[in-house]
């Protein structure tokens, strides 16, 4: 028998690959490098979030600010893969690159080595922004920051449209295949829903998208104004992508218990009536990419809150209506999700 014909893509957990180890194994490692390119540094406490990278707070000259630096991140089963420390690069370009534009807040850039990952930069909290996912997290929602979001989000879109291409290092098949895995699962005998969406993220692929436009990359001060952090997984895709993936960890936090339902819809309709003046919705699809990304995270994946059997019941009961009932507009979606409890 040829055995060859019958490999599989994947192998068993127990028999691990070999990557590089990481360059440095911890903060000390890191600010010894740094003092060593002349910097008078320190490096604090590492901060929430940071899935991909390590985030620190710390001084530079005596001043505050925040450190980020990152390495491979390796797979740990199966349906993962490696994504490269190399992402870190992509962040810093694409923050270089909105540096100057009065629309969008990032945080500035004051040092970035390429060779060790690792990038400088302000930190936001001493402007009054805090992490929207840690305002979620204490039941705190902003409806102010609703179409200051939706704006920020929509002028992103146009902004980047006149960007030249740059090399990412995601591809749209691989940004969408991750993200789509568990609609894939969820229809494992035609992936009908799947295919669909993977098709339109990735023929439509002429611009920048960010992916990762979600409450853990979104900072929001006491006057609902924004500033957006953390591009590095960025790809050429689908930008239709944008809204929906951002309001559906809206949805996620309201099914979760998190925020209350009657602010959460009210959010929804000003974010996305709020992007409509700037940009056209696809409702149909909005509310496919919307439901892909609640069954993404329906057991919590990469994000804190999801705890138990009866949130995520909720949550995948959400997700798999919207493409079962054929939820194909927005005042749909949010009939459904009052409905739901």
């Amino acid at each position: 028998m040829d055995k060859k014909k019958y490999i599989l893509s994947v192998q068993p957990v127990s028999r691990s690959k070999k990557y590089q180890k990481p360059s440095f194994i911890n903060k000390n490692d890191l600010q010894k490098t740094l003092v060593k390119k002349g910097l008078n540094i320190v490096l604090g406490e590492i901060l929430k979030g940071g899935t991909v990278s390590q985030v620190y707070s710390g001084y530079l000259n005596s001043k505050p600010i925040v450190v980020k630096h990152t390495e491979d991140l390796v797979p740990f089963d199966p349906t993962e893969f490696f994504i490269s420390k190399k992402g870190h690069n992509i962040d810093s370009h694409v923050l270089n690159l909105l540096a100057k534009e009065k629309k969008i807040k990032t945080p500035k850039i004051f040092r970035h080595f390429p060779e060790i990952a690792t990038t400088i930069m302000e930190d936001m909290r001493c402007f009054g922004y805090e992490l929207m996912s840690e305002q979620i997290l204490k039941g705190k929602l902003l409806l102010i920051s609703a179409p200051k979001v939706a704006k920020s989000l929509a002028s992103l879109a146009q902004i980047s449209r006149k960007w030249k291409n740059f090399g990412t290092n995601e591809s749209a098949e691989q940004s969408i295949y991750e993200r789509g895995l568990e609609l894939r699962l969820a229809y494992p005998n035609t992936q009908k829903e799947y295919l669909t969406l993977e098709k339109e993220f990735v023929s439509n692929n002429q611009f920048w998208v960010w992916p990762d436009g979600h409450p853990k990359n979104i900072f929001i001060n006491e006057n609902g104004e924004v500033a957006l952090i953390d591009f590095g997984r960025s790809c050429w895709g689908d930008q239709r992508y944008m809204l929906p993936n951002f309001l559906a960890h809206i949805v996620i936090f309201t099914l979760t218990g998190h925020l209350n339902k009657a602010q959460s819809i009210e959010y929804i309709e000003n974010c996305t009536s709020s992007y409509k003046e700037l940009e056209s919705v696809d409702e149909e699809i909005f509310c496919q990419y919307l439901a892909m990304e609640v069954l993404h995270r329906t057991n919590g994946k990469w994000i804190e809150g999801v705890d138990n059997y009866k949130q995520k019941i909720k949550l995948y009961t959400f997700s798999l209506r919207v493409f079962d009932e054929k939820i194909d507009s927005v005042k749909k979606l949010l009939s459904l999700l009052k409905t739901c409890t």
